[in-house]
């Protein structure tokens, strides 16, 4: 009897796959990125999850975030990620806080044993947070820049936030940072090389490139954990 799984096991080692199914990863923002790398972590082996975010799904989601469809509108986004997720396999163990990381810091909430964060939210505070939080425990994470305004996922690359240019995003975290005293090279980044393509309140985007990103983020998780 095949699962869903087999194809994994077959690439990546049946040990693998066990080690990766006694992970717990941290994924905060279950959007456009945040969306498209949980997916992709539970259809490669994982089944542990922490998930944070503090947004309803709306209308002007479906266009690019994959977790969601019109059933959804309306509810938690932690709440329809973790259904979406028992339906690929109900095993999945997965713990939901419906805040925002700037009112609620991560010291103050019950995450248990974390082995890798995914930071795919969008406001500065919250992700200096996740930065320091992940630097002072010692634990692996990759924080995901500015994916709007943008329509090119062959732009989207991983490196350090020492690195990273043409990103609004990411020149306000870098100077922030470096305000805090915070070494830049320690810090993994998913960026987009493109130019925005426009200039607007609150960002445009379509799904290739935070997609993109999520995708590239996943495969970091792996290689990190294995």
């Amino acid at each position: 009897m095949s699962t869903y799984l087999d194809k994994s096991i077959q690439l990546l080692g049946e040990e693998n796959i066990k080690s990766l199914s006694s992970k717990v990863i941290l994924v905060i923002g279950l959007g456009g990125v945040g969306g498209t790398a949980l997916e992709a972590l539970a259809r490669s082996g994982f089944k542990k999850f922490v998930l944070i975010d503090c947004d309803k799904v709306d209308q002007s989601n479906l266009n690019r975030q994959i977790l969601y469809t019109n059933e959804d509108v309306g509810k938690d986004k932690v709440d329809a990620a973790k259904e979406h997720l028992l339906k690929i396999n109900k095993d999945f163990e997965i713990k939901t806080f419906n805040v925002k990381i700037e009112e609620a810091t991560l010291d103050g909430l019950d995450l248990g044993c974390v082995d890798f964060i995914v930071d795919a939210i969008d406001y500065i505070p919250g992700k200096l947070h996740i930065i320091e939080y992940s630097l002072k425990n010692k634990i692996p994470f990759v924080s995901s820049l500015g994916m709007g305004n943008r329509l090119n996922p062959e732009e989207v690359c991983l490196t350090r936030l020492n690195k990273t240019e043409n990103d609004p995003l990411a020149k306000k975290l870098r100077y922030e940072a470096k305000q805090k005293g915070l070494d830049l090279k320690e810090i993994n980044v998913v960026f987009s090389k493109e130019i925005p393509l426009i200039k607007s309140p609150k960002p445009a985007s379509m799904m290739m490139v935070p997609s993109t990103a999520g995708l590239i983020i996943t495969k970091y998780v792996l290689s990190t954990i294995l």
